[in-house]
């Protein structure tokens, strides 16, 4: 599933080329994407309005519309969007359409029908966005509370990070990667951190999601930009995926564990 840094590099690109475009027409091929909402509903609530901006909150992205309304999309395991010309007739794992009014269209692909596209008032009438936590790279993301956030569960550090309404947008590929930045157990409690390890943990969280970023994002299966390319970080991971192989910092074997029925990778030497 795309994580922070690969909707926030789908998010830039969107913001890029999307505002002002006007919707002319909704054509809908499969409609599972749309939460049980009628189509003509869907479609009604999206037709004539036009994009004003495109952003993400934690692994969702929403596009901001006048008259007033957001469409928020999940892109799940393989939900896309591209921006192409219009084509005659829909490629396969196309699922929704946005006809805009210079004659392109914005596609939404998914190959396994995972992803969802909610219309609303505002993105926190949708239940997910409205449970999302801290955002990672915002100023109320600060050591303290990280720090007073942690003290207060005994829950693996790796459970921590990943629950959503905690910290918005971090994954397993994300968690693994800034967990052995920041040289923790992804096994220990979270109240067993201590405030120095949850400074250097908080700059981890940055340090790691900023680098994907700037990478736009790690390509391990699905996940494609707008324009079809994929992300370069998978080429600077340390332990994600990396079962087996020796850490780059102390040539340990990097080994894997299950929790919570998901792969975690980690180094037993440089996360004690």
């Amino acid at each position: 599933m795309p994580e922070l840094p690969e909707v926030e590099t789908i998010a830039r690109e969107l913001q890029a080329v999307l505002p002002g475009r006007g919707v002319r027409r909704v054509r809908i091929f499969r409609k599972d994407a749309l939460q049980g909402v009628p189509v003509a509903r869907f479609q009604k609530g999206l037709e004539g309005r036009r994009f004003q901006a495109v952003r993400r909150r934690g692994k969702y992205l929403l596009f901001h519309l006048k008259p007033e309304a957001w469409l928020v999309a999940h892109l799940r395991m393989t939900g896309k969007f591209a921006l192409t010309p219009r084509p005659d007739a829909p490629p396969l794992h196309h699922r929704v359409w946005f006809e805009l009014d210079d004659g392109a269209v914005l596609a939404f692909q998914d190959l396994r029908c995972l992803g969802t596209l909610e219309l609303a008032g505002a993105p926190e009438a949708v239940p997910g966005v409205a449970a999302m936590g801290v955002e990672p790279l915002e100023p109320g993301f600060t050591r303290d509370w990280l720090a007073q956030a942690l003290s207060r569960s005994r829950a693996p550090l790796k459970h921590w990070l990943m629950h959503q309404g905690h910290i918005a947008g971090l994954g397993n590929i994300y968690v693994a990667e800034i967990l052995f930045g920041a040289g923790l157990s992804p096994l220990r409690a979270a109240a067993t951190v201590t405030r120095e390890e949850a400074a250097r943990l908080h700059q981890a969280v940055r340090r790691v999601l900023m680098r994907a970023i700037a990478k736009n994002g790690t390509t391990i299966s699905d996940y494609r930009r707008v324009d079809d390319k994929t992300g370069d970080f998978q080429n600077f991971l340390r332990v994600y995926g990396r079962a087996g192989q020796p850490c780059h910092t102390c040539r340990t074997p990097i080994q894997r564990v299950v929790q919570q029925q998901r792969s975690t990778f980690y180094c037993p030497t440089c996360q004690r």
